[in-house]
């Protein structure tokens, strides 16, 4: 019975120790990055021009979410302004592309309406996103209708 009961804990470790992590190195000790299944978080800056003034919001979250064998994501920014007036919403943007390049992932859309409350926000459609995932920093700069718009963070451990 002991040993049944040491077998199975330690299966139940080796489960547990499997899980993907946010970063790996590669022969070179180069850290590159991994998207975990479903989502990664990562916090940051956030960062908008408004033609009001800017509006920079710092310890902003962002994911990224993901699923296997797929070659697009969905950005999440949690509590964003993109001015000072607005109130902090969490937005959502749809389609955007994934490659990896030379352990860099690169992630670009040249048009994505975003979803806000529940609802799509064609008058602040996304245009030229640009950005990339390097070991555990995530950056990328866009074009929230007229407002130019950018993030720079790290992963969340």
């Amino acid at each position: 019975m002991k040993k049944t009961v040491f077998v199975l804990v330690a299966i139940v470790a080796a489960l547990v120790s499997c899980d993907k992590t946010e970063s790996e190195k590669n022969k070179s000790g180069e850290v590159i990055p991994v998207l975990k299944n479903d989502s990664t978080f990562f916090s940051g800056t956030l960062l908008a021009n408004a033609s009001s003034g800017d509006c920079e919001t710092r310890d902003t979250k962002v994911s990224i979410n993901y699923t296997d064998n797929s070659d697009s994501v969905s950005i999440t920014i949690f509590k964003a302004k993109l001015a000072q007036r607005m109130p902090a919403m969490d937005i959502v943007i749809p389609g955007i592309n994934l490659n990896n390049k030379n352990n860099v992932i690169v992630l670009s859309s040249e048009k994505s309406v975003p979803l806000a409350m529940g609802n799509e926000f064609p008058a602040y459609t996304v245009t030229g996103f640009d950005g990339e995932i390097n070991g555990d920093s995530l950056i990328f700069s866009l074009m929230f209708g007229s407002t130019p718009t950018c993030f720079g963070g790290k992963i969340l451990k």
